[in-house]
């Protein structure tokens, strides 16, 4: 029975895991004529790194927690607001900067501000892109 327990207690923590791997959001710009669409993929093992992937990019650009501020502590055991802001880790020196704000697992907004130029690109989360496996756009 003991043996038992053990195979079947490490086949839930494999899995959650697996699971864990995949902690990822899809977004989509707006306010653009042509959107631009994301996948960014927080490693759960790294807290403070992760992966951003471009519809029709070239690959998966690092990314590197580099701030990470409680914007409002609110009552009631309810999650606290934060803004975090996580740097393109690029070999040129070329990445801008993600900035997300939120609340538990909530994000209510979520920005790139491009470095060569300053602009900012605002973006929403795509929930019809998400699948099991990760964003997918080819159907829209």
């Amino acid at each position: 029975m003991n043996r038992l327990f053990c195979i079947l207690l490490g086949v839930i923590l494999l899995g959650s895991v697996k699971a864990d791997e995949k902690d990822f959001r899809c977004f989509k710009s707006i306010n653009l004529k042509t959107p631009l669409k994301l996948q960014f993929i927080f490693q759960t093992d790294k807290d403070d790194l992760g992966f951003v992937s471009y519809q029709n990019g070239n690959g998966a650009i690092p990314v590197k927690l580099i701030k990470e501020k409680e914007l409002k502590r609110l009552p009631g055991g309810r999650p606290s607001e934060f803004e975090a802001q996580w740097q393109e880790m690029t070999t040129d020196g070329t990445g801008g900067i993600y900035r997300v704000i939120s609340q538990g697992a909530m994000i209510s907004d979520f920005r790139y501000l491009r470095k060569k130029d300053g602009k900012v690109f605002q973006f929403q989360e795509d929930m019809d892109a998400s699948t099991e496996k990760g964003c997918n756009w080819s159907t829209k």
